[in-house]
């Protein structure tokens, strides 16, 4: 049987719910393997890989060749099997169900566990856990591989198209105003950390410290860190949040630049990126992030962006490679595509 970290490396592309539609004796191995992980062997929100929902796609002649033992496999080893239709709907919403179905299942055993759930807005919302929550372990959760800080916060679980509707309203009402700090920019996505990023793939950290051996502290307002496959440093980001109302471009138009708010901003990340990069601090930096992090993304989230600006925006952003901007009207747009 195969190492867990070699098997989290296969899971990598595929994220959480597992659908791998591929040969059908690979799909009952992969699928053996990891059920029979650990229960230490947990996602950074404490979930154990060894229950999450298993579907396995087919489709054509192979599914009914295979149909009766894809059945009696998936009934044995907790899996799904789903034959693909020509109906596309009818074969998602079998996905679908499945994977609210571990939600609702999440979602009891946190009550049982003992933390606050509550339905809300249109988003389920898990707070503190009456009990110390490292000593918490239910047929999903492995509390002691909860990576995250939990002390007074809510995690939004789940959320249905009200819910996003709810935060997206939230988040434009935030960055309209003229007034809005960075600490309330900070607690927002400290919140609704999906914002930020895909939550199957990377789980947002806030205000890592990152000390250097002079004693010189850095403090990062996120660091973007995968859920899978840590041996690679692309996978994780580094991000600074700036107001929205920072200018983005500065000078005439025939000669526009960057704006000094970003070139400061830019700045600021490259003294992230040249103490991840110096070796004197790989074993610190491993120490705190679990990963020998030396080359990883780039990113101030800063401004707002008119339609106007994108192409000179581009080319500015062209001549500092190493930074990625990003605008606060991006972050938006990404969670309103989510209400179409």
């Amino acid at each position: 049987m195969r190492s867990s970290a070699s098997i989290e490396a296969d899971l990598d592309d595929l994220g959480s719910p597992l659908i791998y539609p591929v040969g059908v004796v690979a799909a009952q191995k992969l699928a053996q393997e990891v059920r029979r992980l650990p229960d230490s062997c947990a996602m950074q929100d404490g979930r154990k890989w060894k229950a999450i929902p298993i579907v396995i796609v087919l489709a054509g002649t192979a599914a009914a060749f295979f149909r009766e033992e894809l059945q009696l496999f998936a009934a044995t080893e907790g899996a799904v099997f789903v034959e693909a239709l020509p109906e596309f709907d009818v074969t998602f919403r079998s996905i679908d169900n499945t994977v609210r179905e571990y939600r609702q299942r999440i979602l009891d055993e946190f009550s049982n566990l003992g933390f606050l759930v509550s339905f809300r807005d249109g988003r389920y919302r898990v707070g503190p856990a009456l009990n110390p929550v490292r000593d918490l372990e239910g047929l999903l959760y492995y509390g002691p591989g909860d990576q995250r800080d939990l002390r007074g916060r809510y995690f939004t679980v789940d959320r249905d198209l009200c819910g996003v509707a709810y935060e997206v309203e939230q988040f434009e009402a935030l960055i309209n105003r003229a007034d809005t700090d960075e600490l309330e920019l900070q607690r927002f996505f400290e919140e609704n950390p999906h914002f930020l990023g895909d939550l199957r793939m990377s789980l947002p950290l806030p205000h890592v410290r990152l000390e250097s051996q002079s004693g010189t502290l850095l403090i990062p307002d996120f660091i973007l860190k995968p859920i899978v496959a840590y041996q690679r440093d692309a996978n994780w980001r580094v991000i600074d949040l700036k107001k929205p109302g920072a200018r983005l471009l500065a000078g005439p138009s025939r000669h526009v630049r960057l704006s000094h708010d970003v070139t400061q901003a830019i700045a600021q990340l490259r003294d992230y990126g040249d103490y991840f990069r110096d070796p004197r601090n790989t074993d610190r930096v491993a120490g705190v992030l679990g990963h020998r992090l030396r080359y990883p993304e780039l990113a101030v989230l800063i401004g707002r962006l008119r339609e106007c600006d994108v192409e000179m925006l581009d080319k500015a952003q062209s001549r500092e490679r190493d930074v990625r901007i990003v605008t606060y009207d991006e972050v938006l747009q990404r969670q309103q595509h989510l209400l179409k």
